[in-house]
């Protein structure tokens, strides 16, 4: 298999993790994840350690939202060899809460992938927000234009 053939099965696998994300369907995503997958979310907890206590913390997310969830991709980049890859993104990511209001806001993701028995799974994950140091505040509706060139 070429690098391009091994971006392009990460890729797939991206795109079904993306999907089971939006339909909050659980079953489909912890098939995505290696069982002892590490979780950096954006919310709720430092760490996710195991697939089982973030498939806790995602029943929580997804007890408070109505299907589907908002997740668009925007910057996607994908390096993958015979064995690992990693992709970075930025996301726009929200949901309707069941009050019918939404929430959404502008995160960067990292993904991290291993290949076992053939299959792309992820084994760790990076969801944030930046945040401004002046006020301590996250910027979660700064999209990616915006926070390009910003001095550090």
């Amino acid at each position: 298999m070429t690098t391009t053939d091994h971006e392009a099965a990460v890729r797939k696998r991206l795109d079904q993790w993306l999907e089971a994300s939006r339909t909050m369907n659980l079953d489909a995503l912890r098939a995505c994840y290696v069982p002892d997958m590490v979780s950096y979310d954006c919310h709720s907890a430092f760490q996710f350690r195991g697939i089982d206590a973030y498939s806790r913390h995602l029943e929580m997310c997804f007890s408070h939202m109505v299907s589907p969830a908002i997740i668009e991709t925007h910057e996607l980049s994908i390096t993958a060899d015979e064995r690992i890859a990693f992709c970075h993104m930025t996301m726009r990511c929200g949901c309707t809460s069941k009050s019918g209001s939404e929430h959404w806001s502008w995160l960067r993701s990292t993904v991290c992938l291993r290949k076992i028995d053939g299959q792309w799974l992820i084994a760790h994950d990076h969801c944030s927000a930046p945040f401004d140091p002046m006020t301590e505040k996250a910027m979660l509706d700064a999209g990616p234009q915006a926070l390009q060139g910003r001095a550090a």
